[in-house]
């Protein structure tokens, strides 16, 4: 989209000015506001992720992977000169004693009750779905023959294992009891593997897998929440 629009605008340019002027592209920080209103939600409690359990094909992850997920939003929301949030050790504490099931998402009660207590506008909940799929593939290239003494077309055929993530994404309205922001974010990874390989990655733990994943989806919910710069091409005509 992008693109498609800066080409119009410079055929717009040239045609306007005479294809013997010079035109400049230059790249400008253009500021983009935040998707919610940040003078509301400026402060908030993010609980631990909740796995979607009631779907098949999921893989097996530690129990603190909920966590983890959680504690990545924390530290990226905290680097926002915008947003406070309660540290993971201050919601450790509120939350001693209590697991969070995928109930408390629809439990405006009890999510009002903890916005009381931890004494912000805003919380951060969600659920999430790992899950892998892997397919036979073949890749085409080129050996050299020493039998022919020339290149030929070969081939080999390997495993590529694709690990899927689904984060949902909500934030609760403490004083409306309403969800604010509802969104999922989906990332993936590729893997190849020959046949020795795919079945030890079978047995291997997927947390730094999903890790990773996470990250990715907690950065782009960030920056949508977040007041922020992009760069876009602007021309000038000399």
């Amino acid at each position: 989209m992008h693109i498609k629009k800066n080409i119009g605008i410079l055929f717009v340019v040239l045609t306007l000015c005479g294809c013997g002027s010079a035109v400049t592209r230059v790249s400008i920080p253009v500021k983009v506001e935040s998707e919610i209103d940040i003078n509301r939600y400026s402060n908030f409690a993010v609980l631990p992720f909740v796995p979607e359990k009631d779907v098949g094909r999921n893989e097996e992850l530690p129990e603190e992977i909920g966590e983890e997920i959680a504690s990545i939003l924390r530290r990226g929301l905290a680097r926002q000169k915008h947003f406070e949030v309660v540290s993971t050790q201050e919601t450790a504490r509120m939350l001693t004693g209590e697991t969070v099931e995928k109930e408390w998402l629809s439990d405006t009660e009890r999510l009002s009750q903890l916005g009381e207590y931890f004494e912000v506008k805003g919380i951060i909940i969600g659920s999430f779905r790992f899950y892998s799929d892997s397919r036979p593939r073949r890749y085409y290239g080129e050996r050299y023959s020493i039998q022919s003494q020339r290149y030929v077309m070969d081939y080999q055929d390997y495993m590529e294992k694709t690990y899927l993530l689904s984060l949902r994404v909500m934030i609760f309205d403490v004083e409306t009891e309403k969800i604010i922001w509802d969104e999922s974010y989906r990332r993936s990874t590729a893997e190849a593997h020959t046949i020795g390989s795919f079945i030890f990655s079978e047995a291997g733990p997927q947390a730094n897998t999903m890790r990773e994943l996470g990250k990715r989806a907690a950065i782009e919910f960030t920056r949508e929440i977040s007041p922020h710069y992009e760069r876009e091409d602007r021309y000038l005509v000399n």
